[in-house]
């Protein structure tokens, strides 16, 4: 049996969407005492070094209205491999 040589495809990134619920835009300085002292900026720097690493892309949307993150949803949903959701206060009654 003989081995067949594939040609290799430039490969492309992984796109994840990163979508931060309500109040989140608040961490560091909403209840640090509960919700501790990192902001959300902090965090997102974490994960923009993290998919450095991995080689994924990430784009990024914070808001505080639950609209705003289905429209950026819809908008990206045939450009995204994956999507991140932290729905924080959306998960509130």
């Amino acid at each position: 049996m003989t081995k067949r040589k594939t040609a290799s495809k430039p490969t492309e990134k992984c796109r994840i969407l990163v979508m931060h619920g309500p109040n989140l835009n608040l961490f560091g300085r909403r209840e640090p005492h509960i919700y501790g002292k990192t902001t959300l900026a902090e965090i997102n720097q974490r994960l923009e070094s993290l998919a450095e690493e991995l080689q994924v892309t990430l784009h990024i949307i914070q808001s505080n209205h639950e609209g705003v993150l289905v429209d950026f949803l819809h908008e990206h949903i045939d450009s995204a491999d994956a999507a991140l959701v932290n729905p924080a206060g959306l998960t509130q009654h």
